[in-house]
């Protein structure tokens, strides 16, 4: 009896300690779940707000770059607004100086055309003067003298003996005119209109001489007029026969001959 009493409160202890380690192990199957459900609940919470950081990140930046391309389209069109009016305004001053410049040339070629005839105007009226202006060769020779070729002549209305006559033509860099080719000498009788000293002379009964040193060669005497012992032209006579000769003490007008 004793000994199936025992074996009874064995077997009740046996099973009461199975009953204990169910309940614990149901206590700690229940608390690991809850454990794991507050675990997982924790990282949903954490991977929830991770991803409204990440879409918070996201829209900020796309936020800020819509602001600063609005802000460039906003100066690209004020800029393209202020070269264009710059533009607008460069065309219209190019267009007002090409019309200047087109007025002006016209004008200027009206005022050539003017001058042009006012020139052969005066040419036509005043030969004498316009060959004398042209002989000038603007006044390379000086005021009073006149060019041909390479020479400058004075033609003095002054009267003065031969001697008198060449130291005067000395002073300013000149001395009596030499006359040695037709050219000159058609030239000096029809610009003058006096009777002038050249520089020609001789001693008494010996050869013509120039003051060169050269002897004459070439002579334009009128007939029987060589018989005094200084040269002399005379103006407006044909250049074949224009020289005559005087006393080289005799009070005459006289011409000046200097290298251009």
């Amino acid at each position: 009896m004793e000994l199936q009493k025992f074996e009874k409160l064995e077997v009740s202890g046996e099973h009461q300690k199975g009953e204990d380690e169910e309940k614990l192990g149901t206590v700690k199957e229940s608390e690991l779940l809850e454990k794991t459900g507050k675990d997982n609940d924790s990282e949903y919470r954490t991977l929830d707000r991770s991803t409204e950081n990440i879409y918070e990140t996201t829209l900020v930046p796309s936020t800020a770059k819509t602001g600063e391309v609005q802000r460039g389209i906003r100066i690209y069109r004020t800029m393209s607004i202020i070269l264009f009016v710059l533009t607008v305004i460069l065309a219209a001053a190019v267009i007002a100086l090409c019309a200047r410049i087109n007025i002006r040339s016209t004008c200027f070629k009206e005022e050539i055309q003017e001058k042009v005839c006012d020139v052969q105007l005066c040419n036509e009226l005043y030969p004498a003067v316009s060959s004398e202006k042209k002989d000038a060769g603007c006044h390379r020779c000086g005021q009073g003298w006149l060019q041909f070729e390479n020479w400058c002549f004075f033609l003095s209305s002054a009267r003065e003996s031969w001697s008198r006559s060449r130291e005067q033509c000395r002073k300013w860099g000149a001395d009596l005119a030499v006359i040695d080719n037709q050219r000159v000498q058609a030239f000096l009788t029809g610009k003058g209109n006096l009777v002038y000293w050249i520089g020609l002379s001789r001693s008494t009964g010996g050869e013509w001489t120039w003051i060169n040193q050269t002897m004459l060669a070439d002579s334009y005497w009128a007939p029987g007029a060589n018989g005094q012992n200084c040269g002399c032209l005379m103006g407006k006579q044909l250049p074949s026969r224009s020289w005559n000769s005087a006393p080289c003490t005799h009070y005459t007008a006289y011409i000046c001959q200097k290298v251009v």
